[in-house]
């Protein structure tokens, strides 16, 4: 019965989430008129934007009937509504972010066949791909944007007669992988923001750095003393292990992991590996939002979408809906790109990498080895 409370919770918390995203939703196109005077607050008119509002190309035709206003003042700042940014879709640069969240999610099955090569996992890398875009088509119905990292564990154990555990774990450690180098590439931008003066025009970034270079410098430390020896005899963690409840479970969980103790070829390779996965992640949202006309900067983008992605992993709403897009448009405000072309972004980036590519995973799933339930190969 508690898991049914926690899961309407969660189901509310989304609910909640959606309510105020669609509430913040500029469907209105606006012109914002800045003064000659820097001081001064700028004039905002309602009404419709047409033409090519990226350039100097188009027109606004206010709602109080006044008359149109033309391209070309640089005092001059379109800013559309939700419905007329997509109508005014870059294809070109949808295209290629379409495509780079594909590169990424052939790379990260590549990189999770490396890690169960190393725990003693048979497989083709075939395999691995194949249940890699399974678990992307999951992550669009389960809690959390990473809920199809648990099908995954499912479905790799499926015809094993040994190393289970390992294949399941192989999994978190895949993840924690990727999740580690996304907020190392996050915290090594925000260190460049910082230096050229951000954190003064958004104070909340600081505060955002710490949490990054904690998580980071926790992980590392954390990871190191774990798989290591020498460390583990210092610190007694053996001895503390032994007096925990579950020795079984406690020994088959540690035994799973520190396998890669003995393989940090594989290591390295999945945490090389992970800088270009990662990038490919970065560059598609940035083509989305340039896709729809949001002005933000590629460095820009390389915070937002880590602090994001990170965050929408929590299993607080169904793959993430909701909080994202909340998350988004903050960031996107705070940047100077509108919150509404921030909605826009995360909606458009969803729908075109976690459903579309999700398609082709539930496809494989639908017709594949996996749903029909037969030992894999």
């Amino acid at each position: 019965m508690k898991s049914w409370i926690w899961g309407a919770v969660k189901i509310a918390i989304a609910a909640v989430l959606v309510w105020y995203v669609v509430g913040q939703i500029e469907t209105d196109d606006r012109l914002r008129i800045l003064s000659a005077d820097p001081q001064a607050p700028p004039e905002v008119l309602t009404g419709t934007l047409s033409g090519e509002w990226r350039l100097d190309s188009w027109e606004f035709q206010p709602a109080d009937g006044s008359p149109r206003i033309s391209g070309g003042n640089p005092r001059h700042r379109p800013e559309p509504g939700f419905f007329t940014a997509l109508r005014g879709l870059n294809f070109a640069l949808l295209g290629l972010g379409i495509a780079l969240w594909g590169l990424l999610l052939v790379l990260s099955g590549w990189r999770w066949h490396r890690l169960l090569g190393a725990a003693g996992v048979p497989g083709s890398l075939g395999r691995a791909l194949r249940l890699t875009f399974i678990g992307n088509f999951f992550n669009n119905v389960m809690f959390g944007a990473t809920g199809g990292d648990i099908v995954r564990a499912v479905l790799v154990t499926r015809g094993l007669q040994e190393n289970r555990w390992r294949a399941a774990l192989s999994v978190l450690v895949d993840r924690v992988v990727g999740l580690f180098v996304l907020l190392v590439i996050a915290g090594l931008v925000l260190t460049g923001a910082g230096n050229q003066g951000d954190f003064d025009k958004i104070p909340a970034l600081h505060k955002i750095w710490l949490v990054v270079l904690a998580l980071v410098g926790g992980t590392a430390v954390g990871v190191g003393i774990f798989l290591s020896a020498r460390a583990r005899r210092l610190l007694r963690i053996d001895a503390l292990l032994a007096r925990l409840p579950g020795q079984q479970l406690i020994a088959k969980v540690d035994g799973a992991l520190t396998v890669y103790r003995s393989h940090p070829r594989a290591l390295l390779e999945a945490l090389l590996v992970s800088f270009p996965i990662q990038a490919c992640g970065i560059l598609s949202f940035w083509c989305f939002a340039r896709a729809l006309g949001a002005e933000l900067a590629f460095d820009d983008a390389a915070v937002v979408f880590p602090v994001v992605q990170t965050v929408t992993a929590l299993p607080l709403a169904p793959a993430g809906w909701g909080l994202g897009e909340t998350l988004y448009g903050f960031f996107f405000a705070r940047y100077g790109a509108g919150f509404t072309l921030g909605v826009a972004s995360s909606v458009l980036f969803r729908l075109a990498t976690q459903v579309g590519w999700g398609l082709v995973g539930g496809g494989l799933w639908a017709f594949g080895r996996e749903r029909q339930n037969k030992e894999l190969s």
